[in-house]
């Protein structure tokens, strides 16, 4: 099996089918089509995955893990389209990309390398599924790390939803790279979900999906829930790296708190358990293999 068939189609079950072709995995439940689309690779300093080293210490590593993906998700929903994370764009693999930005731009440079062109970033994906930028309803970042909200400017007449937290008190978010029109809805958790997370933010009107806090990695990390009644989807972001890291409750020193990104992977352990739901973190191209494709996932060296 190739990561990018052009005709590749295999049945999960009857409701269910999964198409794989240019770097877009299509699933399809209950007629609702779910897109995770590679808008690029990034690879990060080894440290920054595999020890407990903060950011200043995982900078003097000298050795890089291998290119993983950067997956942005699109929900085409009867109330609007949604799209999960804006990836970055092209301009991120030039070499003068983020100069001039200051101590979180230069902190951003040491961490991580991109490789992304402007026929595979977010807007590109997007026109190969025959969606309009301007017609994406709703954009959730689930933080603002420059791989999640790089391709920010394709979206000036969506509505941006960011964690309330998450603007207060952005950890090495670029911010001079957000457009001059960026001005999110920012999201507070006040209705009861109950279960592992209590709390979220219903977005839709039909309850399906469901924004909730997932702390650690940032201050206001936050994850998507899609309800399905044949799938629970659970789009995670970098509230861990991979189910590994997710079953093990191994916690890179990358996350700004610790203590929270332990209590966030137990809150996403149990919901993924009492909801068999399908867990995908932003960066793990085995997870969604497993969950779109149908295949058992082999571990991938990277995030093990």
């Amino acid at each position: 099996m190739t990561e990018f068939g052009s005709s590749l189609q295999l049945s999960l079950h009857e409701e269910s089918k999964t198409m794989l072709r240019d770097g877009i995995f299509t699933r399809t439940v209950d007629g609702l089509k779910i897109h995770g689309v590679i808008c690029g690779w990034i690879k990060y300093r080894n440290a920054h995955v595999h020890s407990v080293l903060g950011p200043y210490l995982v900078m003097l590593d000298p050795t890089w893990i291998d290119w993983v993906p950067i997956f942005s998700w699109i929900i085409e929903h009867p109330e609007g389209i949604i799209v999960i994370d804006t990836g970055e764009t092209a301009k991120a693999s030039r070499p003068d990309y983020l100069k001039g930005t200051g101590l979180n731009g230069w902190v951003n440079r040491q961490l991580a390398r991109f490789n992304v062109s402007a026929s595979s970033d977010l807007s590109a994906r997007l026109q190969m599924l025959g969606i309009r930028t301007d017609h994406v309803r709703w954009v959730v970042l689930t933080h603002l790390h420059l791989d999640h909200a790089g391709g920010l400017g394709y979206f000036p007449k969506s509505e941006i939803l960011v964690s309330h937290k998450e603007l207060v008190k952005p950890y090495i978010a670029v911010e001079s790279f957000f457009p001059s029109w960026f001005s999110p809805k920012p999201v507070g958790y006040f209705d009861e979900i109950g279960g592992a997370f209590d709390v979220g933010h219903v977005l839709t009107e039909a309850g399906d999906v469901i924004l909730v806090p997932t702390p650690g990695h940032t201050v206001g990390h936050q994850s998507v829930i899609l309800k399905t009644s044949k799938q629970t989807f659970l789009f995670g972001g970098d509230a861990c790296f991979s189910p590994a890291h997710l079953h093990s409750g191994f916690i890179p020193g990358i996350n700004l708190d610790r203590t929270q990104a332990r209590q966030t992977l137990e809150r996403i352990r149990v919901f993924v358990k009492e909801n068999d739901a399908a867990f995908l973190p932003s960066h793990d191209l085995q997870s969604v293999r497993k969950h779109f494709l149908g295949a058992v996932p082999v571990p991938a060296a990277s995030f093990r």
